[in-house]
């Protein structure tokens, strides 16, 4: 594996591989981090976003797994001064960095990395397109939870159009033979085909009932370009609550985060017994690290 672009250039033992190695590190990450596997490693994050979990998780992992970590983020790049993404690429190529790790707003940043960097390309998130490392550890959190990925329905509820983490997550947990399925209102429903081939559920009620789990999404006000929703209906008809949860007998609820509460969710329920929350967040760690020694060839 030299790269991880998005789920679609995968192969199901990939993924298996990257999982397991997560689980490796995490149950053996006290011997492994004094080897310093990735010591010598130029790593390189170029973060045109902001990020607290996906930025901060890999940037501890290039860290304790002994890789150099070079930030440059959009107020510390030429793009403040003009220059174009595809420059900037080209400038940064011009140095010994061993990996790039790229976030922005744009789709296919990633893919344009890609085709400049002499170095491994990692997609940290993706315009509305891909966010694959989210969607490893949100796979990793539901399997340490005695999930049967080839049993499991999963519905992601909320702002599917402009969501970067659904596609992903349609894309992974498919190639891993789950059942996924979309909520959203009509003004945040997909346009892009390949999420329309999915099951799609207009009530809630009837999401609720069809899901084993429950990927609750924010609303992505950064994306929507002045369209102007009401809020009320949407908190009305798709908030999340424990009641509804418990009528219909969800198993876990997932949220990528950040978590808008009292809008996506109820208040509180972020730490309920049914959310998996926090575990998402702790495993982003492991999922990063496996992702940069699966790409980087750190022994282990």
């Amino acid at each position: 594996m030299d790269k991880l672009l998005d789920f679609d250039r995968l192969k199901e033992s990939q993924v298996d591989n990257l999982l397991n190695t997560s689980f490796f590190l995490k149950g053996n990450f006290s011997r492994i981090k004094d080897k310093k596997p990735l010591s010598g490693k130029n790593i390189l994050l170029l973060f045109l976003e902001p990020s607290t979990r996906t930025k901060t998780s890999f940037e501890l992992a290039c860290s304790a797994l002994g890789a150099n970590v070079i930030h440059v983020s959009q107020l510390d790049s030429s793009i403040t001064k003009g220059e174009t993404l595809e420059n900037t690429l080209k400038t940064l190529g011009s140095y010994p960095i061993d990996a790039l790790i790229i976030r922005d707003s744009k789709d296919d940043s990633a893919i344009l990395a890609n085709s400049i960097m002499k170095c491994p390309v990692i997609n940290a998130g993706t315009g509305r397109k891909a966010h694959p490392t989210q969607s490893l550890s949100d796979m990793m959190t539901l399997i340490e939870k005695g999930v049967k990925l080839d049993e499991l329905k999963i519905c992601i509820v909320g702002d599917v159009q402009n969501s970067r983490v659904a596609p992903s997550t349609n894309f992974c947990f498919t190639k891993m033979h789950s059942e996924v399925a979309i909520c959203a209102p009509r003004y945040f429903q997909p346009n892009d085909l390949d999420m329309n081939r999915f099951t799609s559920f207009a009530s809630l009620n009837d999401a609720l009932e069809f899901a084993d789990v429950i990927m609750a999404l924010r609303i992505q006000n950064e994306r929507l370009q002045g369209h102007q929703i009401d809020l009320n209906d949407y908190v009305n008809n798709f908030r999340i609550t424990k009641e509804l949860l418990k009528k219909y007998s969800v198993k876990f609820l997932l949220h990528p985060g950040p978590v808008n509460e009292n809008v996506e969710i109820e208040k509180g329920l972020i730490d309920s017994k049914i959310s998996l929350i926090s575990d998402q967040v702790e495993n982003g760690f492991w999922v990063r690290a496996s992702v940069l020694l699966n790409v980087l060839g750190g022994g282990i």
